[in-house]
């Protein structure tokens, strides 16, 4: 009976086991299909393009101009414009949009006028390009952007910028002189054909080359997009050959996301988040940089914010404290760490941002003041207490009340004299004299309401390392005749500093996925730099806000797929770590 009882029981135990494994694995195994997921979702967004020939069977459905009105029309718009502005020099290429007219001669010369209509133009700018010989040009149909082959092959991209051509980077080809070029407006890329009668296909702000085709013994083609640009051409006598280009998502290439890139528009190149575009051949923006400095500055200000306050706060109620305070403080911080988000984004955004704007020196003047003089009077309380011959105990909460008041005091009255004084009553007028922007949504807020919500995760895990070191090698250090200031700050705290660390990290990996109170508390201007009186825009929100409107498919949708995947990896890491640090510990901890 006993044996048939313990067999029974052990067949608990094993099933028991199985169900546990099971669930672990299951968990292993839907984090590894999102991830799959995820990564199955950003990969089209590199695929290559292609240039493919279609069979002379194949039809298309879209129509294309007649080759002989496009020629026709090039003359007649060059004759036309040398009539209207009594050219003396003959014009070689005459590029016009809906209302600018560009007039380029081979040398390099060129004339942009307004155009409003066959008799109102009038003259923007004038001038030389740095090129020796033009081959071929065009505009795209934004007439932001002129693109100008020269005599050596390459194509010379111009952004057109408050009346003044603009350089970009040249594009650089195989070296076969250029006959024409078309831009495929959908995808601002260009089409060039050259002399060997090959196609090439470019993204005119990366410059890189995204597909070719060779079109074999056919000299002086022409070519010619579709209505759709999904279709080209080529021309030569009677001779036809129409390809498909194939171009799914040129604007998003690991250079134009991690790396500078010059858009149309613009006077340098730049990291630039721009996925909302005014009209549909303005190009997106997707550089992942600003968002991803946005995310860590804001975890960087928080971290800043909660990790002192946090491990101090963790030493005193581990070490210092009475047991019953330790309870009650860490039922505070229970309640704290349940708090919602989205209620600290709300006070941050419409309490805090105000309050800080009006009292920014006032802030700036505590974080200095007061602690300075919390030590001082911690200082004066040893240095009394040994006068009398006292044991040096901690300071009474009274001392530290009285010394916090004192800063408060201290403040108020010296920071309202010296923005008098110093700052002619205006600190905020001051700073913008010197050219630095303050916004009300800045990162002072985002570090204080974001560290807020990490303090929580440090001060637990913190105060469970420091707890939970031997109470035998306290006794020791404190029996040889250290203090307990001194038994935490060379025992302690080095013995707990794995455990110190993975809270850290915890905390990190929680700021890094924070998102209402970025959401709520900052401009979402995704900016460059660690400048703390200005806003952001981090990965997060921007996932929350753009997500749901993003076109499934579509270059903006996979981008944010890569940043939430970039977020799973980071996290992923973090977590990994902080396990790695907790064995560490638990490994010290039974060597002790």
């Amino acid at each position: 009976m006993m044996l048939s009882s313990f067999t029974g029981r052990q067949w608990i135990d094993r099933i028991a086991r199985w169900c546990v494994s099971a669930v672990g694995y299951s968990v292993m195994l839907a984090l590894a299909m999102i991830f799959i997921f995820l990564l199955l979702q950003v990969a089209p967004l590199f695929s290559k393009a292609s240039i493919t020939p279609l069979a002379k069977e194949d039809t298309v459905a879209s129509s294309f101009r007649l080759l002989g009105s496009v020629v026709d029309d090039a003359e007649n718009s060059t004759r036309q414009a040398q009539h209207a502005l009594k050219l003396h020099r003959p014009v070689d290429f005459v590029l016009s949009t809906a209302d600018t007219l560009f007039l380029l001669e081979r040398d390099g010369r060129y004339r942009w006028l307004s155009h409003q209509g066959t008799d109102s133009r009038r003259l923007l700018s004038s001038g030389q390009l740095d090129i020796a010989e033009i081959t071929a040009a065009t505009m795209s149909p934004t007439g932001q952007t002129l693109l100008v082959a020269s005599v050596d092959g390459r194509i010379h991209p111009y952004t057109l910028l408050h009346q003044e051509l603009i350089a970009m980077q040249p594009i650089a080809t195989s070296g076969t002189q250029i006959q024409q070029l078309l831009v495929q407006a959908s995808t601002r890329s260009v089409v060039s054909l050259d002399d060997s009668d090959t196609i090439r296909l470019f993204h005119i702000a990366s410059g890189r080359e995204l597909a070719h085709y060779h079109w074999d013994k056919h000299p002086n083609s022409l070519m010619q997009l579709s209505e759709d640009e999904q279709y080209l051409q080529l021309t030569a006598g009677t001779m036809r050959q129409v390809v498909k280009l194939h171009n799914p998502h040129p604007e998003a290439s690991w250079r134009q996301l991690v790396r500078p890139v010059h858009y149309e528009g613009r006077r340098s190149a730049d990291y630039v988040w721009q996925s909302s575009t005014v009209s549909d051949n303005t190009e997106a923006k997707l550089s992942l940089v600003p968002l991803t400095i946005g995310t860590l500055k804001a975890a960087w200000y928080a971290m800043l914010f909660a990790t002192p306050l946090a491990i101090f706060a963790a030493a005193y109620t581990a070490f210092f404290a009475p047991v019953s305070w330790r309870y009650r403080i860490k039922a505070v911080m229970e309640v704290l760490e349940s708090l919602p988000t989205v209620i600290l984004g709300f006070l941050a955004a419409f309490l805090l941002a105000p309050w800080l704007e009006l009292h920014l020196l006032l802030f700036l003047g505590s974080l200095i003041i007061v602690p300075v003089t919390i030590m001082l009077g911690s200082c004066g309380w040893f240095y009394w207490r040994k006068k009398q011959q006292y044991g040096t105990d901690q300071p009474s909460w009274w001392l530290v009340l009285l010394s916090l008041l004192t800063g408060v005091v201290l403040t108020t009255m010296l920071v309202s004299n010296a923005e008098t004084y110093l700052f002619h009553g205006d600190f905020l007028s001051w700073l913008a004299n010197r050219g630095i922007d303050y916004q009300q949504r800045n990162s002072l807020i985002i570090g204080i309401a974001m560290g807020i919500a990490v303090i929580p995760t440090i001060f637990s895990l913190t105060d469970e390392a420091i707890y939970h070191v031997p109470t035998s090698l306290t006794q020791g250090v404190i029996a040889l005749g250290a203090s307990r200031w001194q038994a935490l700050s060379t025992l302690i705290l080095p013995v707990a500093a794995p455990g110190i660390l993975a809270a850290c990290l915890l905390g990190l990996g929680r700021a890094l996925g924070e998102t209402m109170i970025l959401l709520m508390a900052t401009g979402n201007t995704p900016l460059l730099g660690f400048d703390p009186f200005q806003g952001m825009r981090t990965l997060t929100a921007t996932l929350a806000i753009e997500a749901p409107e993003a076109s499934l498919e579509s270059a903006h949708f996979r981008v944010l797929v890569l940043a939430a995947l970039l977020l799973m990896i980071l996290t992923f890491v973090v977590n990994t770590l902080v396990t790695l640090l907790r064995q560490r510990l638990r490994h010290r901890y039974l060597q002790l």
